[in-house]
């Protein structure tokens, strides 16, 4: 019986020290941020003549799938470490009295970078549709595209979720950038299952 008191504090005490700052799950999104502006560049150089040498392991898909796999990878190392994280910057009693719509300067950070990371992706994204029209003689691409940007939404929608948790008083807008994000992951992933 006192083993399990000890075990007890021993399990709260790390999970209180795997809580990330409000700075921190902003730091982990603006890397998501850096990832998928990086891509791209890569999205624009596709071609009707370069997207084919995904057969053989070149042209521009090839670093594209590489890339979002590891956009999904550091997604879900975020999520994995907010799991010890409560909401950011609750009010206490006497700053609730004073002013009901506080967010604080940790929850903005989170709530701008996230905001920023559905920016960049959807420009992403929305190359990656421009391009699908381009592709639609060469099926090999379609599919792997696809793939990847469904594992993409799974961690967008976890991320989105996970934040929309943290940042109670901007839950309304993050579940509206989230929203957008879905319905521009959803259209691209619709035009490359379309590539057959």
């Amino acid at each position: 019986m006192h083993f399990s008191k000890i075990f007890a504090g021993i399990a709260m005490a790390s999970g209180a020290m795997a809580a990330l700052s409000g700075q921190q799950i902003a730091d982990g999104i603006k890397t998501i941020t850096q990832k998928s502006q990086a891509l791209q560049p890569t999205a624009q150089s596709i071609t009707v003549l370069n997207a084919g040498l995904i057969v053989i392991g070149q042209g521009p898909f090839p670093p594209l799938i590489t890339g979002f796999n590891d956009i999904v990878s550091t997604g879900n190392t975020l999520i994995s470490q907010l799991a010890g994280s409560g909401p950011i910057q609750k009010r206490g009693e006497k700053e609730h009295a004073r002013d009901l719509a506080a967010r604080g300067p940790d929850a903005d950070a989170v709530f701008t970078a996230f905001r920023e990371f559905v920016a960049v992706h959807q420009a992403l994204l929305n190359i990656l549709i421009g391009k699908a029209g381009l592709l639609e003689q060469i099926p090999v691409v379609g599919q792997p595209v696809a793939t990847v940007l469904r594992a993409v939404e799974g961690v967008v929608d976890t991320l989105a979720i996970d934040i929309i948790n943290l940042l109670q008083d901007h839950a309304g807008d993050v579940t509206s950038d989230a929203n957008s994000l879905d319905s521009t992951l959803q259209l691209a992933i619709s035009k490359y299952d379309s590539i057959i």
